[in-house]
């Protein structure tokens, strides 16, 4: 099983809107209702209304002054071993489920760490699918915590995951 964090707010690009995260939640719904996600929580700064968010979703949610402490302030709240960082405004595309279970199934598939590119929307990263941005990473909670990482560009440089999913993520925002 695995955690969910949503970061609704990182060092290198603006707070998203509560339609977007909500769109991010939504989308899953059905790996929770698979069983793949076992609790969410919900990351950003103080100010973007994330406690009726996360009410409404039944989540947890932590709200921190400094964009430095969103992602350890989340990390605080999610409980599984293994942990989806998934930013805001993106959600994973059909097939993500069975990827993810099937990923989760292999002998030290979090230390090795899977990474979650954004669907391509231009021609270059359609054809290089390497220049996509990352939106979304697995790995255990444990490693994550002890990067210190202070932004989701900083968490990757860290963990350095191994594996890039096949599934990818779609712009929601």
């Amino acid at each position: 099983m695995l955690s969910a964090l949503i970061l609704a707010a990182d060092g290198d690009r603006a707070p998203v809107s509560p339609d977007a995260l909500v769109r991010t939640l939504a989308a899953l719904v059905p790996a929770a209702i698979e069983g793949l996600v076992r609790d969410l929580a919900i990351a950003g700064l103080a100010g973007q209304d994330l406690a009726s968010i996360a009410d409404h979703a039944g989540c947890e949610f932590s709200e921190s002054v400094a964009v430095s402490d969103v992602i350890g302030q989340g990390l605080k709240l999610v409980r599984g071993p293994h942990v989806f960082v998934l930013r805001a405004g993106y959600a994973p595309e059909a097939g993500f489920i069975e990827e993810i279970g099937d990923f989760l199934g292999r002998s030290g598939a979090g230390e090795r760490g899977a990474l979650m590119r954004q669907k391509p929307e231009t021609f270059w990263p359609t054809l290089v699918p390497v220049l996509s941005p990352a939106v979304g990473m697995i790995s255990t909670r444990s490693r994550m915590v002890e990067t210190g990482a202070q932004n989701f560009a900083s968490l990757l440089r860290q963990i350095k995951p191994q594996v890039t999913l096949r599934a990818r993520g779609r712009r929601v925002d």
